[in-house]
């Protein structure tokens, strides 16, 4: 598998590919997510991303499930020193109640937040789940207004200044936000957020789209992220839960409309010609863009990893064909974004 930089060239070296294990644990069972994880570090995958709130909306489920599964199956194969670890923390339910939990989905006046105190005591949390003692990169997971900037990126700082987090990562925050986070961690003399985690695919929102409190990649933060030499973007939801290869999956309705529609005949169509899948066409988009993006696999089987890991297989030609043709029937889309190959 091949390999990158993370947060810049001094970064962790990462699988370009990283595994999600967001249903690991909850309504994944622990056979099912121990072969998918067997599967992808027999493939040269190093690279996993899980949360302290995993799956936190699940009846029965508390939220730990993935980091515990996760952490078993670290123990049990012997393989922390091959795999690079991603969590998340900020956005884990303080209500005990599941009613309460399930109808704040959106996180917001429910989330554990990043205050100073928050953010130290969630890491350990992680680390005991986890059952390491450092984390590779750790991501404040959703926005707390309730919380200066200053204050949080202070936070993190801390975490790496102690030894137990190696690199700081921000999901689902505007792009304005991450700007003002980093100019915040400039000014006072820490290390910053190096690693950028949003909504990103094939598909582009419709103008004004909202995902409650995730945040979609935008042209802003794609030029943005271009810019910073020690800045990695990472995308979840990129192969659209199915919707790609599955007439029953539309998508969801951010992205419904007449150029997405189009988008996806396009890239059935050049897939079909270059006997590549849909869903390998549009990770190769991601992987193989003038700069690249780090996609986060979201599978339930070792089948759905296996046609992943075929992205790599992708023809170059097949990349910039589909290209050619949605920049022929719409405006120009900006490139994908990421750290450097190396």
């Amino acid at each position: 598998m091949e390999l990158t930089a993370l947060g810049g060239p001094d970064g962790p070296r990462v699988s370009t590919l990283c595994l999600g294990t967001l249903p690991f644990g909850g309504s994944l069972g622990e056979a099912a997510s121990f072969a998918i994880l067997d599967r992808f570090r027999e493939a040269g995958g190093t690279f996993l991303d899980t949360a302290n709130c995993y799956p936190f909306w699940r009846e029965g489920c508390t939220g730990r499930e993935s980091e515990q599964l996760l952490g078993r199956w670290l123990a049990s194969r012997d393989a922390r020193a091959e795999m690079v670890i991603g969590t998340k923390l900020g956005a884990q339910p303080i209500t005990s109640d599941p009613a309460s939990a399930n109808g704040a989905l959106a996180w917001s006046r429910n989330a554990e937040g990043l205050s100073r105190q928050t953010v130290a005591a969630a890491a350990q949390g992680s680390l005991g789940r986890l059952g390491i003692e450092r984390i590779d990169v750790l991501f404040a997971h959703i926005e707390d207004r309730n919380v200066e900037l200053a204050e949080t990126v202070a936070a993190f700082a801390e975490l790496i200044e102690r030894g137990i987090v190696g690199v700081a990562g921000v999901s689902n925050h505007p792009t304005s936000r991450v700007r003002q986070a980093r100019a915040a961690a400039e000014e006072l003399g820490v290390p910053g957020y190096r690693v950028v985690q949003q909504r990103h695919s094939f598909l582009r929102p419709n103008p004004g789209a909202s995902f409650t409190n995730q945040e979609a990649a935008d042209d802003e933060l794609l030029a943005y992220v271009a810019e910073q030499p020690d800045l990695s973007l990472m995308s979840f939801s990129s192969l659209q839960e199915g919707s790609f290869v599955r007439d029953d999956r539309p998508v969801v309705h951010q992205y419904q409309g007449p150029q997405n529609a189009a988008r996806i005949r396009e890239l059935r169509h050049v897939a079909a010609q270059a006997g590549v899948t849909p869903n390998q066409l549009a990770l190769a988009w991601l992987l193989r863009g003038t700069l690249a993006v780090i996609p986060v696999l979201g599978v339930t089987s070792v089948a759905q990893l296996d046609e992943a890991l075929g992205a790599y297989d992708v023809p170059l030609q097949a990349v910039e064909e589909l290209r050619t043709r949605c920049e022929d029937a719409e405006r120009p889309l900006s490139s994908p974004v990421g750290a450097a190959r190396g």
